[in-house]
């Protein structure tokens, strides 16, 4: 099972190097990093619908109608 963690206090590197040394865990240093950000969504997800024009213009339609709803005063 793999389970990814957020260091908050380095006193707990030190717990996690010790479940290491017993065998409880296998720490990977090399995991996603801070110092390398990802990539912004609009960037990530670009054309990953791969629809046709008129499909296109119908989900560009329906998000718009979607809006708009949002915008009326519910009482």
């Amino acid at each position: 099972m793999l389970v990814t963690i957020e260091v908050i206090n380095n006193g707990a590197l030190d717990l996690l190097s010790g479940m290491e040394r017993l065998d409880l865990i296998r720490l990977n240093a090399n995991a996603k990093s801070d110092a390398m950000p990802e990539k912004k969504l609009s960037q990530r997800f670009a054309g990953a619908l791969r629809l046709s024009d008129t499909a296109y213009e119908t989900y560009q339609n329906s998000l718009r109608e979607g809006r708009n709803e949002w915008r009326k005063d519910i009482y």
